[in-house]
């Protein structure tokens, strides 16, 4: 598909070396998914983050900006979705910083889980007579 700026990557239009480190960053997200989760990798046009970047009042250039490539990575599972992107002169690096905001986002909200049910737990324990240590 194009754009009016830049070509967007298509996977099949990608080298092995990058199919292969999608495979591999896609693997990572096995312990925050099921089987009915999609994991999707997108390649995004940079420029289209000008008008972001005017409204935050963030200095940038066209010319670097174009040269740059932003990567989205989302997971979803029914209306649920959640996607972080990073943009990088170097695929591989912008890759793995949408990688690694994504996984930050899942551990915090992996925490906050475990952490109520701890609560919940704490609270029945009290309640139905039993010790909290």
């Amino acid at each position: 598909m194009k754009t009016p700026f830049k070509q967007q990557v298509e996977l099949d239009d990608v080298s092995p070396e990058v199919k292969s480190y999608i495979y591999q960053i896609i693997a990572e997200f096995e312990p925050y998914s099921t089987p009915e989760t999609l994991c999707l990798v997108i390649a995004k046009d940079p420029l289209k983050l000008i008008s972001k970047f005017e409204a935050e009042g963030v200095e940038y250039n066209p010319k670097t900006l174009k040269k740059m490539h932003r990567i989205s990575i989302a997971l979803s599972e029914g209306d649920t979705k959640l996607e972080e992107e990073a943009v990088h002169e170097d695929i591989f690096v912008a890759i793995r910083l949408a990688k690694e905001k994504l996984l930050k986002t899942l551990a915090e909200i992996h925490d906050t889980v475990i952490s109520n049910q701890d609560r919940k737990v704490q609270i029945n324990q009290a309640v139905g007579g039993g010790y909290v240590h």
